[in-house]
């Protein structure tokens, strides 16, 4: 599985949030608020949809699905939203390809050659997943694509 190291610059999301966990409802409640953002495709103001999860690779889990905000934005901003400010850092970026559906056994592939590698979770910073706007209403074919960011760190945090 082929990926590429970035260093992305501070950055904040807007968007709907929620705490999830892995175990009985899969997922629950990701796709709730993948399908709640879709409100910014579908009124043309964004490019793309960003959801961040705190902390990676972990069963219990905050999860926010919105957009990367500039200042012009935030003056508009409605009452539901939540914000989120992350400083710069390095990831990993890996792609998934295929209807959403898949997206999990994608991350199974990816947490083994992210191990293989010798890669570290830098705490405390979030894993990002990304997708473009003309996407939306296709996470069932197999154009689908989703960018998914790890943060690194250099040494293993205890």
């Amino acid at each position: 599985m082929e990926f590429e190291e970035v260093v992305k610059e501070a950055f904040v999301v807007v968007g709907y949030s929620a705490p999830g966990s892995w175990g009985e409802d899969f997922a629950y409640p990701i796709p709730g608020l993948w399908e709640k953002a879709k409100e910014f495709v579908t009124t043309n103001q964004v490019d793309q949809i960003v959801g961040v999860c705190l902390p990676p690779r972990s069963d219990d889990y905050y999860y926010t699905c919105g957009f990367e905000m500039d200042t012009v934005t935030f003056r508009r901003m409605r009452k539901d939203l939540t914000v989120h400010t992350f400083p710069k850092q390095k990831y990993v970026v890996f792609k998934h390809i295929g209807p959403s559906k898949n997206i999990p056994a994608t991350y199974h592939k990816l947490w083994k050659v992210f191990d293989q590698e010798g890669y570290f979770i830098e705490k405390g910073m979030p894993e990002i997943e990304v997708v473009d706007a003309h996407l939306f209403g296709k996470e069932d074919s197999d154009e689908y694509e989703m960018d998914i960011w790890i943060p690194v760190g250099e040494h293993p945090h205890e």
